[in-house]
């Protein structure tokens, strides 16, 4: 799919398309990316798990499968 395309299927100026692929994202929500992914055909799903006592932070991973 093109950028054109892309922006033409979210209703969004193909400018917000190269923003995204660059990652640039502080203008979009994230509700407004996941609904960007189920239009691409993906589920979202976010799972909360309990951190190794041995980390001292949490830490935040997206995971493509």
């Amino acid at each position: 799919m093109t950028q054109i395309q892309a922006a033409k299927c979210r209703e969004i100026e193909r400018s917000k398309i190269t923003d995204l692929l660059r990652g640039k994202l502080s203008e979009f929500s994230i509700d407004r990316l996941f609904r960007f992914l189920n239009a691409l055909g993906s589920d979202v799903e976010i799972r909360m798990i309990a951190k190794p006592e041995s980390d001292s932070d949490g830490k935040t991973r997206v995971i493509a499968i």
